[in-house]
Parts: structure tokens; sequence; C-alpha cells
């Protein structure tokens, strides 16, 4: 095995060089600019290692050797990797990581790194191939298998996904990473408690990941816990506030009050008697100021509306007074019913609608 303090020399292929990694004018192989090109392209990847890269062509077979050696204080090729992966530069961790891979084949876990960005690109059979040769090379690292799991899934073998992940918790049963992918999987396989249960098992060793959390309240949501389900994802608005994860949370407690309120069987009295006082509102204002009013909730709504607490804690500056989150709504549905009808709204109180203007033109 080779030394850490050896040189790095590797060999290149003529066609691995990118062509958008060089200037329009020097992207022909063989030319003299493509030449300067390479070497400057390849020595700013690696002067920043702390050494010194030398290139030499071959023309027979359009090959290229590097040969990179270091000084003293130099950062490890796996340190700016990984640095370069932090700040986003995929395209120099990518040729870091081939260098290594290179300089010392048979490294799982230089393997595994190449493996996991190859898997974040898209490119499943290229991160597949190294992972399973890292996974031959350690196969009771459980980091290892719910990568390949990850492939797996993203490829849409579902099946061989959930088999390879049990087979991670099976080497590490305290991985929250393998109880979590599993769970995503299971999930979108419509196993919603078994799914719930290896969420939670992640949340036992990892209680902050809002991942997990997210796919507890959905598999909470799909088995018809629901009540357990609207705490959970109460939970995560606040903690994940207007992240994505965040803004799922809120659309799950809609979803759910929704649920609630459909599976009582009947129409809501609140919610008919707010559709039948916007009608009467609305007489007195013109359709402008309806759709300024709708716009201004549903505005308000993105920040999130609990529509399940009934205390009047929120205000308009298109309306006077203090209303609930579910009073809002039934305004904002109705608004844009009389505004722009067919509008999707997140939440359907046709019902109640229908009933209120019933009401109305009776009146």
């Amino acid at each position: 095995m080779m030394s850490p303090d050896d040189p790095l020399v590797f060999t290149l292929a003529w066609d691995d060089i990118a062509p958008t990694s060089l200037p329009e004018d020097a992207r022909q192989p063989g030319g003299e600019a493509f030449r300067v090109a390479v070497i400057r392209f390849l020595q700013k990847q690696y002067e920043p290692l702390g050494g010194k890269a030398r290139i030499i062509f071959n023309d027979a077979d359009r090959t290229l050797t590097v040969h990179w050696a270091k000084r003293d204080g130099f950062q490890s090729v796996l340190e700016k990797a990984q640095e370069a992966l932090s700040l986003g530069d995929r395209s120099v961790a990518i040729s870091l990581l081939k260098a290594l891979i290179a300089r010392t084949p048979d490294n799982p876990t230089q393997l595994y790194n190449l493996g996991m960005v190859y898997s974040d690109d898209g490119k499943l059979e290229l991160a597949e191939d190294l992972l399973r040769k890292a996974a031959a090379l350690d196969p009771r690292n459980a980091h290892i298998v719910v990568a390949i799991g990850v492939v797996r899934a993203r490829a849409g073998d579902l099946e061989s996904a959930i088999d390879t992940l049990r087979r991670a918790v099976e080497i590490e049963p305290e991985d929250p990473f393998a109880h979590q992918n599993l769970g995503a999987c299971l999930l979108k396989q419509g196993e919603a408690e078994s799914a719930a249960a290896h969420f939670r098992q992640s949340l036992r060793h990892s209680p902050d990941s809002l991942p997990s959390q997210l796919g507890l309240a959905q598999s909470l949501e799909s088995s018809g816990s629901l009540h357990e389900a609207d705490e959970v994802y109460q939970g995560l608005i606040k903690t994940a506030g207007h992240t994505p994860v965040g803004e799922w949370a809120k659309e799950g407690r809609t979803r759910i009050a929704h649920a609630l309120m459909r599976k009582a069987g009947s129409e809501r009295p609140d919610v008919l008697m707010y559709c039948l006082g916007a009608l009467e509102r609305f007489e007195e204002m013109t359709d402008e100021q309806i759709q300024t009013l709708g716009r201004e909730i549903a505005i308000l709504g993105m920040r999130g509306l609990d529509i399940n607490d009934p205390s009047q804690k929120y205000t308009l500056k298109s309306l006077p007074g203090d209303f609930s989150g579910m009073h809002l709504v039934s305004l904002m549905y109705t608004a844009f019913q009389r505004v722009a009808p067919g509008t999707d709204v997140g939440i359907d109180l046709s019902r109640e609608y229908a009933q209120a203007v019933a009401l109305f033109e009776a009146r």
C-alpha cells in the first residue's frame, strides 16, 4: 500500500477533461491551446492542496499523467475534496476523489465518498458500482449499505431498497439514517405503520432530525392517526419555521383539519356562518376590494394559520376586527368563489359555502 507521503500520480484520458472547464478556443483535444488550458486547469485544482502538479501528455494513447507532490503543511486530498463539496464545487471534489481512488483503489472510504457524490448527482449506475466495491471491502459498514439502499430507491426499485436498508438496520440497529431511509421507502410503498415505527427509532437516536419528524407525521397521517400526526406537525412548524419542511408541515395540518371536519359527516355550523357573514359583507364591497382581502389572507396563510384554534388572534389590514384561523380561511374561500371561482385555496369548504349561498339568497 502506498504511503501518505508518496507523490500522487494518476492518469486521465483527454476525454475525461470536461470541455466546459476550458476556454472555448481551447476545447479541441491535442492542440497547443488545449495543452496550455489543461495544465492551467489542473494546476489550479491541485495547487491549493499545498503542493505542485506536473502534467505530462501522451499523444499516442490520448492520455495525460498528473504528478502531484506535497509541500510542508499541506491539506490532505480528502480534506480538500470534503471542503470542495461543502462549498458546492462538485467538479473539483470529483476530480480529487478520483485521484485518491487511482492512488489507493482498495480504500472503501474513498469509494464510498465518490459513490455518494455520484448518487446525489443522479449518476446512479456509477454510484452503485463504487458503493458495491466499497461494501465488498467493508461488508459490515452500515453507512455503505444505507448508501446502496438510497441508490436503489432513487432508481425506483423500492423492494430492493427496502431489503438493502433492512440489512443495514440488522448491521447497526441504532443507526438513525438507516431507520430514516427505511421508513421513507416503506411509506412510499404504502406501509405507513411500519414506516412510523422506523421513524420513531430514528428519532430515538437523532431526536432533532427534521426529515424523520416529517416522515413520522406523514406516516401517522397516512395510517389514520390524525390527532397524533397533527401534534408532530405543530412541533415541526415551531422548529422548522419557513423552511420547506415547515411549509410541508403547515400543508399537513390543513389536510388533517379538512379530514377531521369531513369525518364528522356533516357541515360545520361555524364555517357555514362565516361564509354567510362573508357574503353579507361582500354586498357592500367592490370586486377589487374582495380580491384584495382574499390575497391578504392567502399571504397570511403562507406564514401559517391555525385553523384548529378557535381564539381570535388574527387581524387584517383590509377588514376591521379580530379573527380565528378558520374564520379567515372561510372568508378567503368565499372571496375567491366570488372573484375567481374554482381557485384551489387548499381546503374544500364547498358544502358549507353552498348552504351559505342558499341561506343568503333566501334572505
